[in-house]
């Protein structure tokens, strides 16, 4: 039976990647890296925190890559007692915080940026909506500390439909994606409803939550003259909600 010559030719043209000019080559590792979601959780007990994200693809192809790759990737998110040892990249990963089980977001998750180190650089930043039916009386006011917490931080992505039944996450290597929720039109408005009416009632801020990004530059031409009273309720950044789809690895 022949071969596939397809194949054949896709293996050789692979085979001239190192024939290529140094430059066009780390551009190439370069654009192979992608958006993430790095989902880290701190563990009070041990103080440190751990991570189901696997280091990035370029950081073990080869050895040019992971050159090029700890350019872009730098470990983060070390403790007092424990080093840095998380690749994380600003302008390309996304934190995400998830709900402990046990008590919530209590003070040892909304005091995250004042044990973990590496935080002031997060641009986006994930945290799960507490269901009414599960959530401390706590849980609201302490979410807000945590969002506001992060100087940098552009986009808060709030998760819906997370499951907090277990009583630790389960840190195996597994992604994480952010994706729209897959709700009905009634059910979502209700969902936006109750987390704008949570944060005004338990921590007096009208919280700006909406499903997708807008420019900001929208808002000052519908509105040019705004309430500087109603802008010193709004300090976080838009709060987008998403749901989440998690891949197991093994």
């Amino acid at each position: 039976m022949s071969s596939n010559p397809l194949g054949v030719q896709s293996h050789a043209a692979f085979e001239f990647f190192p024939q290529l000019p140094a430059e066009l080559r780390l551009e190439i590792w370069r654009l192979s890296c992608s958006e993430r979601v790095v989902e880290v959780v701190y563990d009070s007990d041990e103080d440190r925190c751990l991570t189901t994200s696997e280091p990035p693809a370029i950081l073990h192809t080869c050895h040019e890559s992971r050159n090029e790759g700890l350019r872009i990737f730098r470990k983060s998110f070390g403790t007092r007692s424990h080093g840095p040892r998380i690749y994380f990249c600003p302008e390309l990963d996304t934190l995400y915080l998830p709900r402990p089980a046990h008590l919530g977001y209590d003070d040892r998750a909304r005091d995250f940026t004042e044990l973990v180190g590496d935080t002031s650089h997060v641009i986006d930043l994930a945290i799960d909506y507490v269901d009414p039916a599960i959530r401390q009386p706590w849980e609201t006011y302490n979410e807000f500390v945590l969002m506001e917490s992060f100087p940098k931080v552009k986009e808060v992505f709030l998760v819906v439909g997370s499951d907090h039944s277990s009583y630790e996450l389960e840190v195996r290597p597994r992604t994480v994606q952010l994706v729209d929720p897959d709700i009905n039109a009634t059910d979502l408005d209700d969902l936006l409803a109750s987390v704008k009416e949570s944060f005004s009632y338990e921590v007096g801020v009208e919280l700006n939550v909406d499903l997708e990004k807008h420019d900001p530059r929208e808002q000052i031409e519908q509105d040019p003259t705004p309430d500087v009273k109603t802008l010193s309720l709004m300090p976080l950044p838009p709060v987008l909600l998403k749901s989440k789809v998690v891949s197991a690895h093994g």
